[in-house]
């Protein structure tokens, strides 16, 4: 019988019909993925663990944001440091095991860096001590290790990249936020984005679409948009990785864009690496109005979405970036044998 109707009826009409089925299972599962999302989202005055800890992975990256920075602000970050402390202390009180919290960890030896390089100075710190308890404030003192703060990337380190293996390649790059004067040319960054072209995706549609910004004036428009590069001189080049929505055929698929980008991104970064250049990863999750203010700004079609951007650049002889602690791959893997 089926066969039969498929014979009669118009491959229009059948068509029209799937349409309007897409339609209406996209809106009522793009519902529940909000639903699913606004119950987990790490809220602002969440009590639960994971909660404290994502807020708490977010102000390390702060404080260790403004430690890098080669034109160092002293007394910067008093609002992230007013809403650190009552998280650590939170923390404190939900882990009973907190001391080998790994998260906590890195937070205190981050705040003991920023701590001890004001006091080197003779920097008046009595703006933070009164935000942390006396324990808090000791541990912070105390802190030892290398979990936390920053590092520092010297130029030289990265002449031999290309015969790096992959693991010593995946462990050599970090985000780099400064960028030395020398100017980056398309064909530089074109050589990288050659390489990462063996990126899987979804059944091969390869729905990537990489922009490269080598324009200051239009860089300098779009950074402020972005959001997450303020304080630092403008890169010599910024990439804009969208996603096809073109290159996609249900509504199941509404987010495979942001996984085939988002591998993609990861290849060209460590692509960039071997080339010997300097990136940073900066995201795309804008506002509305941002986001349509960057699409006008880059003549975008509407068929491309945002995926991430990467600010790219020539490395500095020397330059410190965020320590950004890793967790161990242990403490993310679940067996289910």
């Amino acid at each position: 019988m089926r066969e039969k109707l498929k014979s009669i009826v118009p491959e229009s009409l059948i068509a029209w019909v799937r349409g309007v089925q897409s339609s209406l299972k996209l809106r009522s599962e793009t519902i529940h993925q909000m639903r699913r999302f606004r119950r987990n989202y790490a809220k602002r005055g969440s009590m639960r663990k994971a909660h404290l800890e994502t807020r708490i992975i977010f102000f390390t990256h702060q404080i260790e944001k403004g430690l890098s920075h080669r034109d160092f602000r002293f007394g910067f970050g008093k609002g992230v440091l007013a809403q650190f402390a009552p998280l650590l202390a939170a923390l404190c009180n939900v882990d009973t095991q907190y001391a080998n919290n790994e998260i906590f960890q890195s937070a205190i030896c981050a705040l003991h860096e920023y701590r001890t390089r004001h006091e080197r100075n003779g920097y008046d710190l009595a703006y933070m001590r009164c935000l942390f308890s006396d324990d808090l404030w000791n541990e912070i003192g105390q802190a030892q290790g290398h979990v936390g703060g920053v590092l520092t990337i010297k130029a030289a380190d990265k002449t031999h990249n290309a015969e790096l293996t992959y693991s010593q390649l995946s462990q050599a790059r970090h985000s780099v936020r400064e960028f030395s004067d020398e100017p980056v040319g398309a064909e530089d960054i074109e050589q990288a984005v050659a390489i990462a072209m063996r990126t899987p995706s979804v059944c091969n549609r390869q729905p990537t679409r990489v922009h490269i910004i080598t324009n200051a004036d239009l860089i300098a428009k779009l950074m402020p948009l972005q959001g997450g590069f303020r304080g630092y001189k403008m890169p010599p080049a910024l990439i804009l990785l969208t996603a096809d929505n073109q290159a996609f055929m249900n509504q199941d698929e509404r987010n495979e864009g942001y996984t085939d980008g988002g591998l993609f991104g990861m290849s060209l970064l460590l692509a960039l690496e071997e080339q010997q250049l300097a990136a940073c990863p900066l995201n795309t999750m804008l506002p509305m109005k941002r986001d349509e203010a960057t699409r006008k700004l880059l003549n975008l079609p509407d068929s491309e979405f945002l995926v991430m951007y990467i600010a790219v650049g020539h490395f500095l002889p020397e330059v410190e970036t965020c320590m950004s602690k890793r967790f161990d791959a242990e403490s993310i893997v679940t067996v289910h044998a």
